[in-house]
């Protein structure tokens, strides 16, 4: 591994700029996924729509940024990063105006996945110029800035989307980020230098084919099973393991593949993917599932539950931070195997919440899974991506991105498919057999942790 972090062009004394740069991009593209989908009743009435269609204002975006992770991050590390990073914002920015200007729901959807475009490349070379640009005793701090940036960007979604809704046109949902864009352009431009190594070769196409075709089958098998039926969704998702196949084996034959599949020969690098999925796919059926046991269950008023619901993001926001410091100290392994423990522990608890729980009975519940989550986090982040070499830091940034995307979707379905079992609406009992799957992930994910090489 080339534990040379630093750039021939003095990337490390731009470090904190660069790291506020890529956390300001990384929160402007998370509170796009988070602002939409709190406001996705009122664009179907605003748009004339039906809620199958609106539905895509915010599946199109989650589809089209998890197809393109890969191949950008690998397009990051031939062209560039920094030159990528800016074609991301202008991308961003650009399709968020279009996004304003949309009249139908299909324009919206159209821009949307265009918008995404521009997230995807934010996404994938945003951590690797941060990894880069810091010394490894730095890269778990700095992993940890940008851990705090999502949880910032979703707590405030529902919270600035619901100001914005209230007292001015949801258009102005998407042209707040256009002064933010321009002025991330402005500063990338003419205050960063360097970022700017490339690697010989040429972006695989046919394997960048495979893949989006794999993940958008395996995706929409999973968002859409609903609509598709039993036979489509299993069908649809046995096209998705079908192509995942024939990528394999197309990217083992290449010379410049889209994933070189030997990075997975690292047990770091492996294990550290296989438990951020985990850890994902057990979070995420928290805030999906938790707001529809606070309004059908207790009864609580919009503000009190979004109130109740923001105190998860906090945690997060304080937390991330924190546990990335701990790990440039401490190495990696302990804290992500007592972070997916927490975890559990706090799902677990979630179970025995009733009818009659209190405010307090529900939040520490929370505080705790959402605890447990951060202090995973970033320590497993800056282990996957302080185990690669640094020509591969855009395809192992974007191989993070994937994961976190691929566990969230999956985590979603298969906690609804879990409550549709129980019963056609939400029930309390299905709350918990939901809880109980999803604290089996993250204590597998834990038993993982601890088959992390040396201290992680």
């Amino acid at each position: 591994m080339d534990n040379n972090r630093v750039s021939d062009h003095g990337a490390h004394s731009q470090c904190w700029l660069v790291l506020g740069l890529v956390s300001i991009g990384t929160f402007m593209s998370t509170l796009d996924v988070s602002i939409v989908m709190a406001a996705l009743p009122s664009l179907r009435i605003e748009l004339r729509t039906s809620d199958l269609t609106s539905q895509w204002f915010a599946l199109a975006y989650t589809l089209v940024v998890t197809i393109l992770l890969l191949p950008l991050g690998k397009l990051g590390d031939i062209c560039g990063r920094r030159r990528m990073y800016e074609w991301g914002i202008i991308s961003f920015v650009l399709s968020s105006i279009l996004c304003g200007f949309s009249m139908t729901a299909i324009m919206l959807i159209a821009a949307r996945a265009i918008q995404a475009i521009g997230s995807a490349i934010m996404m994938a070379a945003g951590p690797a110029m941060v990894t880069e640009a810091f010394p490894d005793n730095q890269r778990g701090k700095a992993m940890g800035f940008i851990g705090m940036s999502v949880a910032m960007g979703l707590c405030a979604g529902p919270v600035v989307g619901g100001l914005i809704l209230k007292y001015a046109s949801w258009r102005w949902m998407f042209y707040i980020n256009v002064p933010i864009g321009l002025v991330l352009t402005m500063l990338l431009m003419t205050k960063i230098r360097g970022f700017d190594s490339r690697r010989d070769g040429k972006l695989d196409l046919t394997g960048a084919a495979l893949m989006a075709l794999a993940l958008a089958a395996v995706t929409l098998a999973l968002t859409q099973h609903h609509h598709l039926g039993k036979i489509g969704a299993i069908s649809l998702f046995t096209l998705g393991v079908i192509l995942t196949a024939a990528f394999v084996i197309v990217e083992k034959r290449v010379a410049n593949p889209i994933l070189d599949l030997k990075l997975f020969n690292n047990r770091t690098f492996s294990l550290g993917c296989i438990t951020g999925w985990a850890n994902y796919a057990a979070i995420m059926p928290v805030s999906l599932l938790i707001p529809f046991y606070l309004k059908y269950v207790l009864g609580y008023a919009p503000d009190r539950l979004g109130l109740t619901l923001a105190f998860g993001p906090l945690t997060l926001v304080v937390v991330a931070p924190v546990a990335g410091s701990l790990s440039d100290r401490f190495g990696s392994r302990a804290l992500t195997t007592v972070g997916l423990v927490l975890l559990t522990v706090g799902l677990l608890s979630i179970r025995t919440l009733t009818p009659t729980s209190t405010w307090f009975d529900v939040i520490w519940r929370l505080v705790l899974a959402s605890f447990g989550s951060a202090v995973f986090t970033s320590p497993n982040s800056s282990s996957i991506m302080g185990s690669v070499k640094r020509q591969d830091l855009g395809v192992a940034s974007g191989t993070v991105a994937l994961v976190r995307n691929l566990g969230m979707v999956s985590g979603m379905a298969i906690a609804g498919a879990i409550i549709a079992s129980v019963s056609p609406q939400f029930t309390l009992e299905g709350l918990k057999a939901a809880m109980l799957a999803s604290a089996v992930f993250s204590a597998v994910g834990a038993a993982l942790s601890t088959l992390k090489a040396g201290a992680g």
